[in-house]
């Protein structure tokens, strides 16, 4: 009686407009990440990503290496502990990236368009690296093109 009641209301869940939790939905996609909605306010619309959210030092090394591909409207959001200059690179990434930095009032202080890739480098030197211009606390990675299509620009915000 339980298993069928079980499967009765399974899919009254996924069909009735409930939305999946961010853990879930991080379980799904396979990458174990909690994911969070970063909204970018910019001069004419606001802009929202699902970002994968790297708290840790590990995962923020490991960043999006490995992954076949990155969707429109999806990223990965690096949170530091605290305000630095901020260096990244494309190891092991096989797709172009831009990448915003953000202070910790979660303003945008520089970016980097069309990172590019840097695929099975041979030493950790032969990949280029990219900087934040200014101290940052925060980094959004999104698929190279997002700056230019949303017309990000230096002082824009994260909407909380």
């Amino acid at each position: 009686m339980k298993k069928l009641l079980l499967l009765t209301l399974i899919p009254v869940f996924l069909f009735s407009g409930c939305a999946l939790t961010d853990a879930f939905t991080s379980v799904i996609s396979g990458s174990g990440l909690p994911t969070k909605t970063i909204t970018i306010e910019t001069a004419k619309k606001q802009v929202k990503v699902k970002a994968e959210v790297a708290d840790e030092s590990a995962e923020r090394a490991k960043g999006l290496m490995d992954r076949e591909k990155l969707a429109d409207g999806k990223g990965m959001w690096f949170v530091f502990e605290s305000e630095g200059l901020r260096s990244f690179w494309m190891k092991n990434t096989k797709f172009p990236l831009d990448v915003i930095f953000f202070n910790k009032n979660k303003e945008i202080v520089s970016f980097v368009e069309n990172m590019e890739p840097c695929i099975t480098p041979k030493t950790n030197g032969d990949c280029r690296t990219y900087q934040s211009y200014k101290p940052a606390m925060y980094a959004l990675e999104v698929p190279a093109g997002f700056v230019k299509a949303n017309e990000i620009k230096v002082g824009q915000k994260v909407a909380d």
